[in-house]
């Protein structure tokens, strides 16, 4: 009997076959179904024959079924990518979304810069060339001045080694012939005559608060600048002149600082003993609490 429209035709006996559904009115169409069916009866029980498929032929890796009814559509990957981005984008689509609507975006390899990637220099004058390359990157990388060292008079003060920088210094002289100044401000020491000029010394035992002393041989007077003015500075003995860099000079430590203490610059640790660095501009900054009497109202040598 012939099949009625709307029936399926194709082989039976519970094979895994693609049937084909075809109408009645066209019996061409039905002959080509029989035939396609004997070819997968030929091939042997458990292979499916696709010459019924629509489309026919061999399927090929790339082209994408439909997905069949009220089955999700399959996800579509990209050739990179890391796993977190692929997990989040798949908990990110929900059943019957269209793969097109849920892509990955591809990870782009890093750019290189392209010296990075320029091939080494060939030919004869391949020595110039890298002296020339070589010779742009030393150029395009920032400069960092090297550290200069810098020149500081060393003196003693009641056993204890201090400096100044050179920069500051005009000239050292001997002690001699200093004058005592009624009503002085403390710590002045008094006047000189320096080459026709009036000098104001200053005791650095005094402003430092260090017991007073007799001027003797050793004793010079450093003829210093600050603030468009020479002033002189009456310490025990004049040292040496040391070059300093000015990663060595360490601050004093935090707990030695106060208002009081403003002049002192810095540390500088030596093979056998300490310098103490003095700011020249703080050092003759007096405060208030810090005057002492001068050194005629203590009754000492002038």
């Amino acid at each position: 009997a012939e099949p009625g429209p709307g029936y399926l035709t194709g082989p039976r006996a519970g094979r895994d076959l693609w049937p084909t559904f075809l109408p009645a009115s066209d019996p061409g169409a039905s002959e080509a179904a029989d035939a396609a069916a004997k070819a997968g009866r030929a091939s042997g029980p458990g292979r499916a024959s696709h010459a019924g498929r629509p489309g026919g032929g061999r399927r090929s890796g790339t082209a994408a079924e439909p997905a069949a009814p009220g089955r999700p559509s399959p996800l579509r990957l990209p050739s990179s990518g890391l796993a977190r981005e692929i997990l989040a984008a798949v908990d990110g689509q929900r059943p019957g979304d269209s793969p097109e609507g849920s892509t990955i975006p591809e990870r782009t390899a890093p750019t290189e810069s392209p010296e990075e990637t320029a091939p080494p220099p060939l030919g004869p004058t391949r020595i110039y060339s890298f002296a020339d390359s070589l010779e742009r990157h030393m150029a395009a990388a920032p400069a960092v001045p090297p550290e200069r060292p810098e020149s500081w008079v060393t003196f003693e003060l009641a056993g204890e080694l201090y400096a100044l920088p050179v920069a500051r210094i005009q000239e050292i002289q001997r002690a001699r012939g200093i004058t005592r100044v009624p009503h002085a401000p403390p710590p002045v020491r008094g006047i000189a005559n320096l080459r026709g000029k009036v000098l104001v010394v200053v005791d650095l035992r005094l402003r430092l608060g260090l017991p007073a002393a007799v001027a003797d041989e050793r004793s010079r007077i450093l003829v210093v600048s600050s603030r468009q003015r020479s002033l002189g500075l009456l310490v025990d003995a004049a040292h040496q002149v040391l070059g300093l860099l000015p990663s060595r000079i360490e601050p004093p430590p935090a707990d030695l600082m106060d208002e009081r203490s403003a002049y002192l610059a810095g540390v500088v640790q030596l093979d056998d003993s300490l310098v103490i660095a003095l700011d020249i501009d703080q050092l003759l900054l007096v405060p208030d609490e810090a005057a002492t009497p001068s050194h005629a109202e203590a009754g000492g040598p002038p």
